[in-house]
């Protein structure tokens, strides 16, 4: 149950980070430098999904980086 829960809290992150950095590119494609727009759309993936992530690797105890990684059994 908590495997689950965690992946949804993981996929969550991933959606919020994808729609604010389509969003940053789309608004500001005509006023950014692109270094400054490649770094903006960097950062404000990152940080809802990166967070997303530190959450599920608290609740579930692992986490791999992309959703669809599994552990392995040991």
């Amino acid at each position: 149950m908590r495997e689950k829960f965690g992946l949804i809290i993981h996929w969550i992150g991933f959606s919020i980070g994808l729609v604010f950095s389509l969003g940053i590119l789309w608004f500001l494609t005509g006023f950014a430098t692109t270094p400054l727009l490649i770094l903006l759309v960097t950062l404000t993936f990152a940080i809802p999904f990166g967070s997303c992530w530190l959450i599920r690797r608290v609740v579930t105890g692992y986490a791999g980086f992309f959703p669809w990684t599994k552990e392995d059994k040991k």
